[in-house]
C-alpha cells in the first residue's frame, strides 16, 4: 500500500522590507536593472538590498537569479542574431563572450530585435578573440542580415515609365529598404555559408588566393528570404552611390573608376530583376 503523499508547504513569497523612506516604483524598477546587468554583484554594489527581506536569502543571492535569467535571455537573442559567430568559437565561449558583453552594453529597451549592433567592435576589442582577426566582419555580415530581415517591403514600380524619363542620367535609382553592403578583407560570405544549417557537412569551398581580393557583398530580402549575394567591386560601387542618393550619371563614374570593363547596363537590369533596385526619381536640376 503506497504511502499517502504529505501536502507541500507553501513557499514564503519573497517581500519587500519597510525601509524608513520609501522608495518609489520608478527608482525600484530603475534599481532592479542596474544590479541585474552591473556585473558581479557585491554587497556594496548591491542597490536592492535595502529594500529586499533578507532573512532567508541574501539579498545578493536572490539578485543573482535574476541577473543569470536576464543575462540567459539576452544571451539566447544573440545567439539569434549572431548563430555563425557561434559556431565558429563554440557555445560556452559565446556565452562567456555575451555575458561581457551585456554588462558593458545592456539593452536599451524591451524590443531585442534593436539589440546586438554592437556587437562586432565589441569582438575586436576582446581580449580571447582579438586573434580571430575576420570575427569582426562576419558579425558584421550577420548584423546585417538582421537588419534585412526586419526591413519594410520595396513599394511596386512600373518600371515602363523609365523610357519615359527625359534625361535618364539625371534619375536617380532607389534601393530597396532591405538592402546592406558589405565589404571585407576576408572571405565571410563563404565562412557564413558554410555554417548554414542547411549546408551539407561535406561541403567544399575554394579559399585559395582569397587574401589577395577582397570581398564585396549585398543582403537583400525576396519576399521572406534573406539573400546574401557576393558582387563585384564595380557593382557594389554602383549599389553604394545609388544608396547615398547619386544620379545615374555620377554612379556610372563611380562604378567605371573601381572596376575595368565595368558594364553597368548588365548590372542595372541584374539588380532591378532581383528587385535590389526598387525604383527612381527624376533627378532636380541645378542652376549654372
Amino acid at each position: 500500500m503506497s504511502k499517502p503523499i504529505k501536502p507541500i508547504k507553501p513557499i514564503k513569497p519573497i517581500q519587500l522590507s519597510q525601509p524608513s523612506q520609501v522608495t518609489t516604483l520608478a527608482q525600484l524598477q530603475r534599481n532592479f536593472i542596474s544590479d541585474c546587468l552591473s556585473g558581479k554583484l557585491r554587497q556594496d554594489h548591491n542597490l536592492l538590498t535595502k529594500n529586499i527581506d533578507s532573512s532567508i536569502i541574501s539579498a545578493q543571492g536572490l539578485m543573482g537569479i535574476y541577473q543569470n535569467s536576464a543575462i540567459a535571455n539576452i544571451t539566447h537573442s544573440l545567439i539569434l542574431t549572431y548563430p555563425v559567430i557561434e559556431k565558429l568559437v563554440g557555445e560556452a565561449f559565446f556565452s562567456a563572450m555575451c555575458r561581457e558583453y551585456i554588462f558593458l552594453t545592456w539593452p536599451q529597451s524591451g524590443n531585442m530585435d534593436d539589440y546586438g549592433v554592437e556587437f562586432s567592435e565589441f569582438l575586436a576589442e576582446f581580449e580571447h578573440a582579438k586573434h580571430l582577426i575576420y570575427l569582426k566582419d562576419v558579425a558584421r555580415l550577420e548584423w546585417a542580415f538582421h537588419q534585412s530581415s526586419l526591413a519594410e517591403d520595396a513599394p511596386i514600380t512600373d518600371w515602363s515609365t523609365l523610357a519615359q524619363a527625359s534625361d535618364i542620367l539625371q534619375l536617380k535609382f532607389l534601393v530597396a529598404p532591405s538592402l546592406s553592403l558589405i565589404s571585407s578583407t576576408f572571405p565571410i560570405d563563404k565562412i557564413w555559408h558554410l555554417n548554414q544549417d542547411n549546408t551539407p557537412l561535406d561541403t567544399e569551398i575554394e579559399f585559395a588566393d582569397e587574401q589577395d581580393n577582397d570581398t564585396f557583398i549585398v543582403l537583400f530580402r525576396q519576399q521572406l528570404k534573406t539573400v546574401v549575394l557576393p558582387i563585384t567591386a564595380g557593382d557594389f560601387a554602383l549599389l553604394n552611390a545609388f544608396d547615398n542618393g547619386e544620379t545615374f550619371e555620377k554612379s556610372i563614374v563611380i562604378a567605371s573608376a573601381k572596376q575595368a570593363g565595368f558594364s553597368v547596363d548588365d548590372s542595372l537590369k541584374k539588380f532591378i530583376e532581383l528587385g535590389i533596385i526598387s525604383g527612381f526619381v527624376e533627378g532636380i536640376a541645378t542652376s549654372s
